[in-house]
């Protein structure tokens, strides 16, 4: 079994931030949130700290947990958090996996992006009211 992975939604007014992976065995030249593998041992919420130091480089201060999802392609669980306060500035803290990030509305995401993005956006706007 595949392991399970957070994402963590980065959100400024109404966009998000997205990064583009390279050289990934998974999701390669698609854009996607920032997140990864839930370490043995971590709770989602602690992988979501974790993943954000390491491919954003900041720490979230505020982390509220969005929607747990099954991948469609791979037998695996995605826990998604959202983030609207951190500390840092947000950079491409791994520009060997990632091409470039960029901010999207939420209206307007890239079509290129990983399947799990359009029903994750879909939840973000019910969750924003």
């Amino acid at each position: 079994m595949i392991q399970d992975v957070v994402q963590i939604i980065f959100i400024k007014e109404s966009q998000v931030l997205l990064g583009f992976r390279q050289n990934t065995e998974f999701l390669d030249q698609q854009w996607s949130l920032p997140g990864g593998r839930i370490e043995l041992g971590e709770t989602p919420q602690v992988s979501a700290l974790r993943e954000s130091l390491e491919e954003v480089g900041v720490e979230p201060i505020n982390l509220n947990f969005l929607i747990q999802l099954s991948d469609p392609n791979v037998d695996c669980q995605h826990y998604v958090y959202v983030c609207d306060d951190w500390q840092g500035e947000l950079i491409n803290a791994e520009p060997h996996l990632c091409r470039e990030v960029s901010w999207f509305d939420i209206e307007a995401v890239p079509s290129v992006c990983a399947p799990t993005i359009p029903p994750i956006m879909a939840q973000l706007k019910e969750y924003l009211g």
